[in-house]
Order: structure tokens, then C-alpha cells, then sequence
């Protein structure tokens, strides 16, 4: 890869596959690969959710969940192992189940109690050595790009680069240096974080130290208007639950949430979130503004041209329209996220090498069960303004406001109810923010009118 100040050609794979595979990437598997290398706050309150997930007992949430929320599967992994650098190439995120029945064709990521045949999830696939690899995964192996320091891409082009470069004024050659540099995963990985952290993530990836713990600024985002490019797929409104309810305690004088008293499906629906695609986020909010820039690549991948660049528009709506892996937007029914159709074993089959070895009657302990929620009921929690979620106590309420420093006197007790909207304003919240639930239930922001060159309005 060749590199000068302020933007990049990429002569490779490597970077333009494994950025666009991000949007994939669910948000407990993002918040896993980087936690160590974050501080307090900043990329919300992710952090915080993901250990509160960590921390719950089984007699809340039981471990064979508690594993799916903090390692969730990608609905595109099978396309991540193509990958030159697969960041989430580990055992547990390899597994597939069928039964013994060979004209059943039906393959599930988790083992459930039984197939829809009826038949138990007795044989476990694993996949090897791609049948056919001609280079690249989304993106057509020909095709060369330029990303821009703040995560723009490009097709390469002579006119494009001068124009780059004449942005930032600098069409002295004396003043550019192009480099030849290699990478890695951890460079991934730092890039990674740097798309959701900094407005320059290639400098910080490429030209900087390794990742360290520096000091940043933070700055409350912009959730803006919903995008209209959103897709507008029905939901099947008889088994959707609308509505749930929740009791805000406020602060009266600064009319902030201190914390929520909540039941186990408002945590199910939160505990959600960690499934979720990243890219999900910016499909639905086009004009979200925080910290990192990983936005700036989502809208470039989108005003792509299918034919020109992709393999295909199958592969680009993988990337532009993520959905959740199969079995794991259980959790959350107030959001119309679609759920991925589990791959069938003839797909697997035509794509790599498949091995399937038996399982004894003693492996099947601990089936997962998908369907329902994730937690266990009922329950009741405190979810705390950065979203750290404990089981309710009588005390744990009054520890906290005393903890706060906040009178009695200036305490109040506020019901709300949580549909679509709210939800969805809690999701970006909890990206972008540190104060997820005053943000989400109680700053009401000024709505924006759509651009009138909206391109999907024309």
C-alpha cells in the first residue's frame, strides 16, 4: 500500500475489504477486539453494557446466552474467512449444526434442541480451504481505491488525486512522500478502533505509534434525522411487541436520568444492541455525528457503483444492509432489524471444504434454545444513565443517588414508554454517548428537514 499525508492508495485487498467488512462486524464482537484499548467513554457507553453482560449471574442470564451476546456471530462471516485478515476467525464463531438427515438441508449457527425437521442437531460442520478464491470478498480483486485520511473512498483516478491533494494544498511534490507499507492485524484493529474514535484514522493507524491510551475530547453526537434511504421492509406485526415500559428516576433541577428500574425484557432489548451490525447504525442515521468517522466510509460504500466495482449487489447489500446473525435478534422486537436465513449445508458445501463429525449424547448438554428473550424472568434491574445494568435491590437506588451527591429533595420519578423510535434513539445513544438514557428519553433534539437532493427522494 502506497500512502502520502491526508489520503491513500491502495494497491491491495487488504484495507478496502477489511473496512468494508466492519459494517458487518456486530457491535459485542467490535466492543470485544478493542475494550482493552478504549478509555472511559469513548465510544459511549459500549463498554459498559459489554461488562455488565460480562458480570450478570447465571441466575439472570444463562451462559449459553450470556456467550451469544458477547461473542455474536457475523450474518457475512462465512465471507469474512476469505478475508486476507480475518479479526474474527476463532472456534467458537466457526461451528455449524445439522442433523444426520441427508435430505434435510437445513444448518444452524447454534445447536438447538432439535432441527425443523425434527430431528436433533447431532452432527457439527466445519468448514476449510475455500472451493474457489480469486481474490477479494465484497469488491472485485481488480479494483483500486483511494481512502481519504477521514475514511472516504474513492475510485482510483488521476483527477480524483489532484483534487485530493489541491484540497489540502499540496501540489508541491517536494512536500509528499509516498511510502510503501505493510499490514496486519493489529493495524486492522487499530483501525478499527480509530474509525469509531478519531477523524484521522489512517494517520493514527498507519503513522503513528501502536495503539496507546491517549486523551481525547469528548463531544456529545448528533443523531440527526432518520435516514429515507432506510429500508422500508414490513415487520410482522403479530408477533411484535410495540411497547415496553420503564421508570426513569431523574434529577429534577438538570433533567437528567440518574438511572431506570426496568424489567428483564427492557435488558433483553438492550443486551440486544451487542448483536447488532455497526453498520446497521448508519444505514438507519445517514447524518450521524460523533467522534470517529466510520460514517464517512459507510456513505462511501454506498455511492459505490454495483457493476464497476462489486462482485456483485448481492455483496454490496451484505455490506450496506448488515443484518443480524439468525437466532440472535430474539432480544429485541421493537426494532425491524431483519434477521439473516440461516445458510443451507449445500451452500456451505459449494463455498469450502466441509468435514462433519458426530456428536455423542454427551456433548448435547446445555442445548441453546433460540426464541424468547436472552434474560431470564421475571427479574427487575437498575440500568444506570451509561447503560452498567445490576439486578435491583432495595438499597441499590439510594446507594447510587448518595453516591451522586443528589438530594432527595431534587429526585423524581418519571414512567415512560419505549416503541421503535426510542429504541432506536437509545441504540445511537449508546454509541455515542455517555449519558444514554438522558439522551435517548429526555433531550428532545430539533428535527431536521431532509435535503432537497436527497437522492432517494428523486
Amino acid at each position: 500500500m502506497a500512502i502520502c499525508k491526508s489520503w491513500c492508495h491502495i494497491s491491495e485487498d487488504p484495507i478496502v475489504g477489511n473496512s468494508q467488512s466492519f459494517m458487518t462486524l456486530p457491535i459485542g464482537t467490535i466492543v470485544e477486539l478493542i475494550h482493552e484499548h478504549l478509555l472511559k467513554g469513548e465510544i459511549g457507553c459500549l463498554n459498559n453494557l459489554y461488562e455488565s453482560v460480562e458480570n450478570l449471574d447465571e441466575e439472570y442470564l444463562i451462559s449459553e446466552h450470556k456467550e451469544m451476546l458477547l461473542h455474536p456471530r457475523s450474518a457475512a462471516e462465512i465471507y469474512h474467512r476469505n478475508l486476507k485478515i480475518n479479526l474474527i476467525e476463532s472456534n467458537s464463531r466457526s461451528k455449524y449444526y445439522v442433523c444426520f438427515d441427508a435430505d434435510c438441508s437445513f444448518l444452524s449457527y447454534y445447536q438447538t434442541s432439535c432441527c425443523r425437521c425434527g430431528n436433533p442437531l447431532e452432527l457439527e460442520v466445519n468448514l476449510s480451504n475455500p472451493v474457489s478464491q480469486d481474490g477479494g470478498v465484497f469488491v472485485k480483486p481488480t479494483a483500486r481505491f483511494m481512502i481519504t485520511d477521514d475514511f472516504k473512498v474513492l475510485p482510483l483516478s488521476t483527477m480524483a488525486g489532484l483534487s485530493l491533494l489541491s484540497n489540502f494544498r499540496t501540489m508541491d511534490d517536494s512536500k509528499i512522500e509516498e511510502r510503501t507499507v505493510n499490514i496486519g492485524k493489529n493495524e486492522v484493529l487499530k483501525l478499527l478502533k480509530c474509525s469509531l474514535t478519531s477523524r484521522t484514522p489512517l494517520s493514527d493507524t498507519i503513522m503513528e505509534p501502536p495503539i496507546s491510551k491517549t486523551s481525547f475530547t469528548f463531544r456529545r453526537g448528533k443523531y440527526g434525522p432518520r435516514s429515507t434511504c432506510r429500508s422500508q421492509k414490513v415487520k410482522d406485526t403479530k408477533n411484535v411487541d410495540t411497547k415496553t415500559n420503564l421508570k426513569l428516576i431523574i434529577n429534577k433541577s438538570n433533567n437528567r436520568a440518574l438511572y431506570a428500574e426496568v424489567e428483564e425484557n427492557f435488558v433483553d432489548v438492550l443486551c440486544s444492541f451487542l448483536a447488532f451490525p455497526i453498520g446497521y447504525v448508519f444505514k438507519e442515521f445517514s447524518s450521524l455525528s460523533f467522534k470517529g468517522c466510520m460514517g464517512n466510509l459507510f456513505k462511501s460504500i454506498q455511492d459505490t457503483n454495483i457493476n464497476k466495482f462489486f462482485k456483485s449487489e448481492e455483496m454490496k447489500d451484505i455490506v450496506v444492509n448488515p443484518k443480524v446473525a439468525p437466532g440472535l435478534a430474539c432480544g429485541n422486537k421493537l426494532i425491524g432489524i431483519e434477521e439473516a436465513v440461516n445458510p443451507s449445508f449445500s451452500t456451505l458445501s459449494s463455498l469450502f471444504t466441509t468435514k462433519c463429525s458426530d456428536l455423542n449424547s454427551n456433548s448435547l448438554i446445555g442445548e441453546v434454545k433460540i426464541g424468547g428473550g436472552f434474560m431470564k424472568g421475571p427479574s427487575m434491574f437498575m440500568v444506570t444513565d451509561n447503560l452498567s445494568i445490576t439486578p435491583l435491590s432495595p438499597i441499590s437506588g439510594i446507594s447510587l443517588i448518595n453516591k451522586l451527591k443528589v438530594p432527595l429533595s431534587d429526585v423524581e420519578e418519571l414512567e415512560v414508554t419505549m416503541g421503535e423510535e426510542e429504541t432506536l434513539r437509545l441504540l445511537v445513544a449508546s454509541l455515542v454517548s455517555r449519558s444514554a438514557l438522558t439522551d435517548a428519553f429526555m433531550i428532545k433534539e430539533t428535527k431536521q428537514e431532509p435535503l432537497g437532493n436527497d437522492p432517494c427522494m428523486m
